[in-house]
């Protein structure tokens, strides 16, 4: 088999690959220019696209997306920051399904309905799940930071079950240095408040009406490989060493910058042997959700600083 013959075979297998995947909800809100890695190739996004399981979305300082995903709920993101969307595991009569994201850093925003998906929000500082809450995660480095407004989310350390988390209710705050464990707060700090992006104070626009037909997102070049080291080295090292598996085998400048950085990061066949440290996939028949009941809003039961004296 010749190389054009190889290379035409893995388009092919990356687009059966991407048809397969599941639909996790639609890009209804855009600042700056964030940007998305399918396959081996980067994309411009654009309002009204749908986002699918194993998309990452590399958002720029500044630069602004949000998600909305097909059962209701919502996600915005601030970077710089990157995200990545694991998995969404079906769920089945007993078990609603899961959606899983992996988030480097920034600052992100979620909203979740009750009945509907759980949400749970990977990094390397912890997790975060819900099933109903509105919160804010500040994520570096070195520090995890969650100030819950509605609801009630678990904060879970690294390495440990979810049922092993903190829950934290509506108005409460919790956070985690590196090597620390979670504590909890009755209120957000005034550093949390100050450094808070002002677009996350009220709730998340819901726009998906908008969007009745998909977009397809702009093809802008293939994926370099300093573009995409740190997933290549990071915690899904397995899941991305196969997906550029074949890009390696037949791309020789991508092979030379893999080889030449093999004694720090791990190349495609290094990576199949490595542990995933992704959960297990539910196997159970996909279902549809339940429809959600139209019910009033709740009412805030905290209110920000500068609510209370101006007496909101």
């Amino acid at each position: 088999m010749n190389i054009s013959s190889l290379c035409f075979g893995c388009f092919w297998l990356f687009a059966t690959i991407s048809c397969l995947a599941a639909d996790v909800g639609t890009v209804t809100l855009i600042d700056g220019k964030p940007r998305l890695l399918r396959g081996t190739a980067w994309y411009a996004l654009v309002e009204g696209v749908r986002i699918r399981d194993t998309d990452v979305i590399d958002v720029p300082e500044k630069a602004q997306f949000q998600l909305e995903m097909t059962d209701g709920g919502a996600l915005g993101l601030i970077g710089p920051g990157a995200l990545y969307v694991v998995s969404m595991s079906p769920g089945d009569a007993k078990q609603r399904p899961v959606i899983d994201f992996w988030v480097s850093r920034g600052w992100l925003k979620f909203d979740t309905k009750p009945t509907l998906a759980r949400l749970r929000m990977r990094s390397g500082m912890g997790s975060v799940t819900t099933s109903d809450a509105a919160a804010v995660v500040h994520l570096t480095a070195d520090a995890l930071e969650v100030f819950v407004e509605t609801g009630s989310t678990r904060v879970v350390e690294p390495g440990k079950p979810d049922t092993a988390g903190v829950e934290v209710r509506g108005g409460s705050f919790a956070s985690r240095a590196a090597g620390k464990q979670v504590i909890t707060a009755e209120r957000a700090p005034s550093t949390f408040i100050g450094a808070l992006p002002r677009d996350f104070m009220d709730p998340l626009p819901l726009r998906m009406a908008r969007f009745g037909t998909p977009r397809e997102p702009v093809l802008d070049h293939e994926a370099t490989y300093p573009e995409v080291q740190a997933w290549l080295a990071g915690p899904y090292r397995v899941a991305f060493g196969k997906r550029f598996e074949a890009k390696i085998a037949t791309d020789p400048t991508f092979k030379a910058a893999v080889d030449a950085t093999a004694k720090t990061v791990p190349d495609a066949a290094a990576a199949k042997a490595a542990t995933p440290p992704a959960p297990a996939t539910a196997t159970a028949a996909k279902v549809e959700p339940p429809k959600e009941e139209k019910k009033a809003e709740p009412e805030r039961t905290w209110r920000w600083p500068w609510e209370r004296a101006s007496g909101k």
